[in-house]
């Protein structure tokens, strides 16, 4: 049972009542299992096409039946969605939430990249979409196309994603595009052409890389939580704006190339035990897991498939958790080490994650910029830690706000060596650590 009120003056203010009930039968007892069904976490699976049943369905298969008031309910819910206005906000609440607008067998967007802008594109202008769960369930089909005002280029992209199957998951795309990217980039960063990432920012974009990427990938769940995904990666990276690819020979002088070419396969492995989803057909959106999340990727260089240029081997482990400390609030850490092996031009070294925008990133380091910092040999952490109001809950004054306290530092430890070093001339941004990097903050949430 649920009361909802956003306010707490309910008497001027609607908000809603909610229960749920749920009811389990055909329990069965004293006839155990083989060992291996108790040592695998298992999850509730749901069967395909149970979200479609009709009403003599449910009637029949029910545990009990529904009470007159609640069959009323049903009907009123049926009665709304059919109302024309109702429906128009429905549609708009989705595409907030979800930055696609549902149109039939397509949705368009995201939203929020139709329009943005950088040093080097100037206004950029983007239409994409894909097709939409009306299409099709098992297929989904997208694609993009940008065009920059001040360099007059136009960059594309598109692919599939084919799901075999939902839970466990499996699932198999290929994608293919031509655009600008940011290297140095952590996954939960804002992507470059992102109208907020625009508005946000707290430097000049002007360390893009132009990249002409094919992708494929499998991914393969054998447990939910479990899951390992195998991927094929083709890239050419050219320099943009004031950055190059400059080599040395060995005898004092240098070569600048226009691109560099890398052919690489990709393990990941990731284990998150007893993690919970909200699932869509195609994606899903975690929940979390009170277990630590383990997640480790291997990738190999091919030199000579495909003009790939560099045979190298990339190892990085990460670990994830959060956990409650009793009435102190809570913490979250996340640990990142890796080694890279191989002579590499700098674009292919670990260049850590910067953040030139004025939007906290738990995946980057936030005083950093992109382009300052790179490593073969790596160790970072991060430590957060949420007091819920443990302090400003004291003082009456600032408790009417509902401030909460919130304080973190990252750490980071890394080395080059002197082969990768002398292999490319760095951009004068662009350094080794020869020292701990450090960064702490505290706010209010």
């Amino acid at each position: 049972v649920a009361d909802f009120n956003l306010v707490n003056n309910t008497k001027n203010n609607l908000g809603f009542y909610g229960t749920k009930t749920t009811s389990f039968k055909n329990f069965v007892f004293n006839q155990p299992r083989e060992d291996a069904f108790y040592n695998t976490p298992m999850s509730i699976s749901v069967a395909d096409g149970s979200t479609t049943k009709d009403n003599a369905f449910w009637a029949e298969h029910r545990h009990d039946s529904l009470s007159k008031d609640e069959k009323a309910v049903y009907k009123m819910v049926d009665t709304i969605e059919t109302i024309r206005v109702f429906r128009t906000y429905v549609n708009i609440i989705k595409t907030i939430v979800l930055g696609y607008y549902i149109w039939g067998n397509f949705e368009l967007g995201p939203y929020f990249n139709i329009i943005s802008f950088n040093n080097l594109e100037g206004a950029r202008l983007r239409f994409g979409g894909r097709t939409s769960n009306k299409f099709s369930t098992k297929l989904m089909i997208d694609g993009h196309l940008a065009y920059g005002a001040k360099d007059k280029t136009l960059k594309y992209g598109g692919g599939f994603l084919y799901m075999l199957n939902k839970n466990p998951r499996k699932s198999f795309g290929v994608w293919y595009k031509y655009d600008i990217e940011q290297l140095g980039e952590s996954q939960n960063s804002f992507i470059t052409d992102n109208i907020l990432a625009s508005l946000l920012r707290r430097s000049p974009n002007d360390k893009l890389s132009m990249v002409k990427e094919f992708k494929s990938s499998y991914e393969n769940e054998w447990f939910t939580g479990f899951s390992n995904t195998i991927s094929f990666i083709h890239r050419d990276i050219s320099p943009l704006g004031s950055t190059k690819f400059e080599f040395y020979n060995g005898g004092g002088q240098s070569e600048v190339k226009q691109f560099i070419t890398t052919s690489e396969v990709l393990l990941n492995t990731r284990f998150a035990y007893n993690e919970k989803f909200i699932f869509g057909e195609f994606e899903r959106t975690s929940m979390g897991t009170e277990y630590p999340v383990l997640e480790l990727n291997y990738a190999y260089g091919i030199k000579g498939f495909l003009n790939g240029e560099y045979e190298y081997s990339r190892l990085q482990f990460g670990l994830e958790h959060w956990f409650n400390i009793g009435t102190l609030g809570w913490s979250k850490y996340l640990i990142e080490a890796g080694r890279i092996w191989g002579k590499l031009p700098y674009p292919l070294l670990k260049l850590h994650e910067g953040n030139e925008t004025f939007v906290f990133d738990d995946y980057a380091f936030n005083l950093m910029n992109y382009y300052e910092f790179a490593s073969d040999k790596y160790l970072s952490f991060y430590y957060a830690h949420h007091f819920e109001g443990f302090f400003l809950n004291r003082i009456p004054l600032m408790r009417k706000l509902k401030w909460r306290e919130v304080a973190s530092i990252r750490g980071l430890v890394g080395t080059l060596e002197e082969k990768n070093i002398q292999y490319t001339k760095f951009p004068i941004s662009l350094h080794g650590l020869n020292k701990p990097y450090f960064e702490a903050g505290v706010g209010v949430e």
